[in-house]
């Protein structure tokens, strides 16, 4: 579906509901109420960076999830770099990994009090070797140049309207 079609359709709907007797969506309504999105009221979110899995406590972050009463957790999983034993082919694992699933264990900690969770990914740029199979994959100046990281100038920018982000 191109945007242009997608944003036809959501209209039609949009208009539907606000113009239609709200009586002909009072199932729909309950419905959407006792979904996970709609649950939690009080969200945390944890971002990691590459070498926090290597001194990361887990726990602590759980009990803090605990004392404040958070019912829904945005957790970092994965993108640039992957806090989780991932077999992706080009998705790089962080290097201080090792053997611990930090993301996996956060999530069923999560799960076990009760949470929603949405697990974020940041595909916003790549390593060398996404760039060296898929140069299509990397975003380009004005000039046609593709774009290195402007915080990490090992890293390349990927296209946000590309397959990569997609």
């Amino acid at each position: 579906m191109n945007r242009r079609n997608f944003i036809k359709a959501t209209s039609v709907v949009t208009g539907t509901y606000v113009f239609t007797e709200p009586l002909i969506f009072d199932n729909f309504r309950i419905q959407v109420e006792s979904t996970w999105f709609n649950r939690p009221m009080r969200w945390a979110q944890l971002s990691m960076v590459e070498n926090d899995p290597g001194s990361l406590d887990p726990d602590f972050w759980l009990n803090y999830f605990k004392r404040i009463h958070a019912d829904g957790a945005t957790l970092n999983a994965g993108g640039i770099v992957a806090f989780y034993p991932t077999n992706v082919p080009l998705h790089h694992r962080s290097d201080w990994l090792g053997n611990s699933d930090p993301f996996g264990y956060l999530l069923e900690g999560c799960r076990k009090m009760d949470m929603s969770i949405i697990a974020r990914t940041d595909p916003h740029a790549a390593r060398q070797n996404v760039y060296d199979t898929h140069p299509d994959w990397i975003a380009v100046t004005s000039n046609g140049e593709k774009r290195r990281h402007w915080a990490n100038k090992e890293l390349w920018v990927t296209c946000a309207l590309g397959p990569y982000t997609g």
